[in-house]
């Protein structure tokens, strides 16, 4: 029912980060399946995750500026001493070692980071039966801290990639790649270009210090609120499947709601181009209640529209709600998003809204435990 397209690419780079991850935790055994109620409170998490970011950030920043003073004072200090051939050819062995040097002390960093965030939670190891080993922590962590690509799944016939341009896939890649690079140069040659103006004449090299620690520093705070939106957006998918929307919660509906708690999931979650893994893991861990085997487009904008004309009020915002709280496990809304959530949220779009911005803010400070309370409250909330 679930297929599993990797991607090949990442495949060595993510064993590598799950094989460390897992030696981190190699000294702790337990089987045990984390319940909400395990993980520390809401006071304790706020505090001690946001000292891991900071503490992640600042390091980040020196690696990227102590990796880079090398390159630069070669550059500054021995461009006339060699030949232009030779001189270009050390340069790039030296850039080219720094690179490597940095981008290892940033994974490991990342790794380190994610995998203390998890031990927060209470996580030691333990995997979910119910899910693929792809959306078991330590994979989702690895990929989060690595900036690697999550697999792309075949479920329920929904397609992923459905509104994703390849070519623009291709492009995007290749300018995050180039971006230090590319910052680096602009602010070389605005520097340069004001010096002249007055005067001066200054070499700008040392640009691409601060440059890269900032770029370094960035990339890690995204990666840390990525982290702890998937680790709680983890937990948060099993509480709703598990504890909320349960078989005699779902009584009080009729059985067609059953279909339609897959298309407001499945619609966002591929409206946002961005096959989040929270999104997948809320739509597996549901559906092992629901039970829908038949495949039906269920990520299709219009028919979703056209279901939720016919349901009942109570209905309806039980289907808007899944839909806000899918909208909000990748962390961002993108134009097509919002559009679609206008149409979907219709004439209580404000409040719906507010309720999806409330709960990302939350999984971003880490009050899980107030975010659980407001998806309980919201979910079980009664209409007309």
């Amino acid at each position: 029912m679930l297929k599993i397209k990797s991607n090949k690419t990442d495949s060595l780079i993510e064993k590598i980060g799950v094989k460390y991850f897992f030696r981190l935790s190699a000294k702790i055994e337990s089987e045990k399946i984390i319940k909400i109620k395990n993980i520390p409170a809401d006071s304790i998490l706020q505090v001690v995750t946001q000292n891991i970011t900071i503490n992640a950030v600042i390091i980040a920043f020196l690696v990227g500026a102590l990796t880079t003073v090398p390159a630069v004072i070669f550059e500054m200090y021995f461009k006339e001493s060699y030949i232009p051939s030779h001189y270009y050819l050390l340069l790039a062995l030296i850039t080219l070692l720094l690179l490597i040097v940095e981008i290892g002390m940033l994974y490991w960093l990342s790794i380190r980071s994610v995998h203390t965030l998890a031990l927060l939670t209470g996580y030691e190891g333990e995997t979910d039966s119910h899910l693929p080993l792809e959306y078991d922590v330590k994979n989702m962590m690895v990929r989060s801290a690595m900036e690697l690509e999550d697999p792309v799944v075949e479920y329920l016939g929904i397609d992923p990639l459905k509104y994703t341009s390849k070519k623009w896939l291709i492009v995007k890649a290749l300018l995050y790649k180039a971006k230090i690079a590319l910052t680096s140069i602009i602010i070389r040659f605005a520097l340069r270009k004001i010096a002249i103006r007055y005067g001066m004449r200054i070499e700008f090299v040392w640009v691409a210090i601060p440059v890269t620690a900032i770029w370094d520093a960035i990339v890690m705070y995204r990666v840390i609120q990525d982290a702890k939106l998937r680790l709680f957006g983890y937990y948060l998918s099993h509480y709703i499947a598990e504890e909320i929307i349960t078989d005699k919660i779902l009584q009080a509906y009729s059985p067609s709601v059953k279909e339609g708690a897959i298309r407001a999931i499945s619609t966002v979650m591929i409206l946002s181009k961005n096959y989040h893994p929270n999104n997948i893991i809320l739509l597996i861990r549901l559906n092992k209640n629901l039970a829908i085997k038949e495949k039906k487009s269920y990520d299709d904008l219009e028919l979703f529209l056209e279901y939720l004309s016919k349901t009942t009020p109570n209905e309806r915002h039980l289907l808007r709600t899944l839909s806000g709280i899918t909208a909000v496990f990748d962390g961002k809304l993108n134009r097509d998003e919002k559009k679609a959530l206008k149409l979907i949220f219709a004439e209580e779009y404000d409040n719906y809204m507010r309720f999806s911005k409330t709960l990302k803010r939350l999984l971003l400070h880490g009050s899980i435990h107030k975010a659980v309370t407001i998806c309980e409250e919201m979910i079980l909330e009664k209409k007309g």
